[in-house]
């Protein structure tokens, strides 16, 4: 029984080493999104849907073939009384006499085609169809980038967050190292006890934000992985870090974007909204012009005492009687109790209204844009200012820990060195994980992909 388990523990293990990681840089990240993000996915479904329905309206100005028959009998004949002609004068023969005037079974085939000949509202909604198709391309496209835009931030937010457990680790093994070594000069009698009791105090704390760390990983990751598309049991690395991410975003590439709202793809949206807005009102102004369809119908009928359409039982000629008609339909709205006039008037409110958002995303637009480059302006001198103190605070360390090994420092200095040197350090990655968001959102307000 022992063997098994063991033998069972044994696989288990295999079988997880055996799970393969996939690694991924941002670039990869982003080109994995748009294969398996699934709101791309529907969004280009949705660009089938148009497609089709483009299809659909087009149809309705084709020919429309239609073939048909029919067969019926009757299981109680019908008839009626008339005026008894065979009646004789001077005869008792009665007045009236019932008659029944139908076969017992009939049978047609017929064939009809009809054809728009001309119908306002049919141009019109055929234009709407294609602009409705280009509207569905717009949104695919938008899918799209608020896909990489969110993988992007995830992406950042996860290699952000897995330095931090970096250097936690690092200030852990400093630790470790300096408690070990007061440790054994408290056992010798050279510090006192006090010195050690507060470097296990840090050292625990710095072990707790390890845990939190740890935990905030796993979130960021599955964060990630939701955005692209990925399995949340799938293992994945990230290959890049902070200061990697914040070089391939270079400052050369973003000085030379020029603003304008024109290159989001929320004012296509909503000059697509805009055509659409007024061809809907095009529908309803057609809608009371005359529409004309014109029509032909071959037909064949016959009718029999018994069942049997190929030889008739009868005994006058009764074979399949062959008639055929062509003509047109002619359609003239007179009045419809005014309520083409109120669509009208509806249709021309959601115009302005449209337009009137227009309006308000180029306020918006360039209001994302003058905050992008505020936060970018800011973050990079931020990120300057933090390099520097951080070059600061290990010289800090550096010192204190020279000092304390050389009898002239104290613990208390060393701690106070660290915890400044842990905070730089924070500090530092903060600011360019800020720096590299400023970047992004920058892309984002200029309309700029983020590759």
């Amino acid at each position: 029984m022992k063997r098994i388990v063991i033998l069972s523990l044994l696989f288990a293990q295999l079988s997880l080493s055996a799970q393969e990681v996939q690694q991924f840089s941002l670039h990869e990240a982003l080109a994995f999104t748009e294969q398996n993000n699934l709101s791309y996915l529907n969004a280009q479904y949705d660009v089938q849907i148009a497609r089709e329905t483009v299809k659909q309206t087009t149809s309705y100005g084709l020919p429309q073939v239609i073939a048909s028959a029919g067969f019926q009998q009757y299981l109680t004949i019908p008839g009626n009384w008339v005026n008894n002609f065979t009646k004789t004068p001077g005869t008792s023969a009665p007045d009236f006499i019932f008659l029944r005037f139908q076969q017992e079974y009939s049978s047609n085939a017929a064939f009809s085609v009809n054809q728009l000949l001309f119908d306002g509202t049919y141009m019109v909604g055929l234009r709407a169809s294609k602009a409705f198709m280009g509207m569905s391309d717009l949104l695919k496209q938008k899918a799209l980038i608020d896909a990489q835009l969110h993988v992007a931030k995830a992406y950042v937010a996860a290699v952000s967050t897995q330095k931090n457990l970096d250097l936690i680790q690092t200030n852990i093994n400093l630790l470790e190292k300096s408690l070990h070594d007061v440790t054994e000069m408290n056992k010798e009698g050279f510090v006192e006890t006090l010195d050690v009791d507060r470097l296990t105090l840090s050292l625990r704390n710095l072990q707790l934000q390890k845990v939190k760390l740890e935990n905030a990983i796993l979130i960021t990751k599955n964060a990630l992985k939701m955005q692209m598309g990925l399995p949340l049991e799938t293992q994945i690395e990230l290959t890049e870090d902070l200061e990697k991410l914040e070089n391939s975003l270079s400052i050369e590439d973003i000085s030379k974007n020029s603003f304008s709202s024109r290159n989001r793809i929320e004012h296509k949206l909503l000059e697509q909204s805009i055509t659409l807005g007024n061809l809907d009102k095009k529908r309803y102004q057609a809608s009371s012009l005359p529409s004309l369809v014109g029509f032909y119908q071959n037909q064949k009928s016959t009718l029999r005492s018994d069942f049997n359409f190929f030889q008739s039982n009868l005994p006058v000629n009764n074979s399949w009687v062959p008639s055929s008609v062509y003509g047109f339909n002619l359609r003239v709205p007179i009045f419809a109790g005014g309520l083409t006039q109120s669509k009208i008037r509806e249709a021309n409110i959601k115009i302005e209204k449209a337009k009137n958002d227009m309006v308000n995303f180029e306020r918006y637009a360039t209001f994302e844009y003058t905050n992008a480059i505020n936060s970018y302006e800011v973050n990079i001198q931020q990120a300057i200012n933090q390099k520097e103190n951080l070059v600061l605070a290990q010289k800090i360390y550096d010192k204190a820990t020279f000092k304390y090994r050389e009898g002239v420092g104290s613990t208390l200095e060393i701690m106070q060195a660290e915890t400044e040197l842990r905070t730089a350090n924070n500090n530092y990655m903060n600011a360019i994980y800020e720096l590299v968001i400023s970047k992004i959102d920058y892309r984002t307000a200029t309309g700029t992909p983020i590759k």
